[in-house]
């Protein structure tokens, strides 16, 4: 089981100030008596210079008698908690003295405080001390020598029951200075230590404990962030954002995540933007591959009657099939029909590749609609009444367009001829030319069958047929409407087919000039 980082940063504090608490405590336990030893032999050391300064020049009983000297050495005393005595080897005491000044005789020193060695001072080798005075001697616990003339002794004291720490120096005039404090100070001093070390590690621990885990909650939330938002950012969701307002390196790392975010969601956006023109692009080509594929097909199909026909009749002719004039002359003219018919095809598809490329320039001018349209029905008065057909017009007069008259013409011819070929027994012809704000619109109706749904945007393709059959009894070319549909993208304008009732109408629209 994995832990988190929070558990862990949290053990970690933990532990280390557990550590330090118990070093702290075992430090305590087994060195602080013995620094506080140290300190007080250097206060015993420090007050023996001290008393030396005063009693220097005094050999007698009689200097101790001067009350300032007593004061002054009392205060010394009391400044320690502890005791002084100075005197002689041999036991004499000079201070205290025994009618009362200084401090009062010690029970137990009856005889003489001082000790001695097995041998004087400054012999070698040094021997174990001892009291001047009668045994017990097994009271001395331990003794240290610190110079030639001095030394520290631990012992108990007889009277007190208590263990003391004794500082004896013989001093230059030749007395003999005892400096003793009680060890129960010393040893209260570090058992009361010991206890307010557990105490305070204790207290320690916990705050330490709790500061830990609130810590850790605080260094752990923005990273437990960062994992919730990274975890988004690999399932390519880069809708959320850290929100950090630390400067330190997690408000950066933060910053990074954030910048990076934005980066990987443009990247990616724009990589779903360039995969998505791709796939239009790569329809494209496979549709444009289609209608290549399609067109050569249609175009094939369009030439091979006209030019198998052609050839039959040249045969014909050559192998004098057609024996007298009449028959020649049938001959001839089927030829030249199909020629005319094959020429028309091949300026179609040349008009229609120039318009598309963009080869053949629109000349836009100035120019009476409704007059044109005019002009072009009775151009075709001759089919109409040879079809029996009727034609309705519904025009505003004095329409001016701005368009290209010459590929308007082209257009309305275009939906003309697709009207016909297609009008049916009720012989229904209706034109209609209406303003409508900055365009004009032209509509061609004819009666007849309307044209499927399926079909309706698939008519302007080149060749396209509704019926598949692809008869030649209209004598089309099947490019009327693709020509119709690149001409008024040439221009800009819409163009449209719709079912109505009883038949189907186009549509066209041009800029209005006025």
């Amino acid at each position: 089981m994995n832990s988190s980082i929070r558990f862990k940063l949290l053990i970690y504090m933990t532990v280390n100030i557990v550590l330090f608490a118990v070093l702290l405590y075992g430090s305590n336990t087994f060195f602080a008596e013995k620094y506080y030893i140290s300190h007080k032999k250097s206060t015993l050391i420090e007050t023996s210079q001290k008393l030396s300064e005063l009693v220097a020049g005094k050999t007698n009983a009689s200097d101790f008698n001067d009350e300032n000297l007593v004061y002054e050495i009392n205060t010394l005393e009391k400044s320690i908690g502890g005791s002084v005595f100075i005197g002689t080897i041999d036991g004499t005491l000079y201070y205290p003295l025994p009618d009362g000044h200084g401090s009062p005789p010690r029970p137990g020193f009856a005889a003489s405080p001082f000790y001695v060695l097995d041998r004087e001072f400054g012999s070698a080798p040094m021997h174990p001390i001892r009291p001047s005075g009668p045994p017990p001697w097994n009271d001395i616990k331990s003794w240290e020598r610190y110079s030639q003339t001095s030394f520290f002794i631990i012992t108990r004291d007889p009277n007190f029951k208590m263990e003391t720490l004794r500082y004896q120096a013989q001093l230059e005039n030749g007395l003999v200075l005892l400096v003793w404090v009680p060890m129960t100070g010393i040893s209260e001093n570090a058992s009361i230590s010991n206890s307010f070390t557990a105490v305070v590690g204790l207290v320690t621990i916990i705050i330490t404990g709790i500061w830990a885990l609130f810590i850790s909650a605080r260094f752990t939330r923005p990273i437990t962030e960062m994992s919730r938002i990274t975890k988004k950012m690999s399932e390519l969701d880069f809708s959320q954002t850290l929100k950090n307002d630390r400067k330190d390196e997690i408000g950066q790392l933060s910053q990074s995540i954030n910048h990076l975010s934005y980066k990987l969601d443009k990247a990616i956006g724009e990589l779903n933007s360039r995969n998505k023109q791709l796939e239009r692009d790569i329809d494209h080509e496979r549709k444009l591959d289609k209608m290549r594929r399609e067109f050569v097909s249609n175009v094939s199909h369009e030439l091979k009657t006209p030019i198998f026909l052609i050839q039959g009749y040249a045969e014909g002719l050559k192998a004098n099939v057609a024996a007298d004039e009449q028959k020649r002359k049938f001959y001839c003219d089927v030829i030249m029909e199909e020629t005319e018919k094959m020429d028309f095809l091949v300026k179609e598809l040349l008009d229609l590749s120039q318009i598309e490329s963009g080869m053949f320039p629109i000349c836009k001018t100035s120019f009476n609609i409704s007059l044109l349209i005019k002009d072009i029905i009775s151009k075709y008065e001759p089919v109409l009444k040879e079809k029996s057909i009727h034609v309705g017009m519904d025009m505003e007069e004095e329409l001016t367009a701005d368009a290209d008259p010459v590929r308007m013409e082209q257009v309305i011819v275009n939906l003309m001829n697709n009207a016909v070929d297609h009008v049916d027994d009720k012989k229904v012809l209706q034109l209609a030319v209406k303003s409508r704000g900055s365009k004009i619109r032209v509509s061609v109706y004819n009666s007849g069958q309307p044209i499927p749904e399926e079909s309706l945007d698939k008519i302007w393709s080149s060749f396209y047929k509704v019926d598949k059959a692809r008869t030649r009894a209209f004598g089309g070319t099947g490019l009327g409407l693709s020509i119709v549909r690149a001409i008024q993208e040439a221009h800009g304008n819409g163009y449209g087919v719709s079912n109505a009732k009883d038949g189907v109408e186009f549509w066209f629209e041009m800029d209005s000039a006025g």
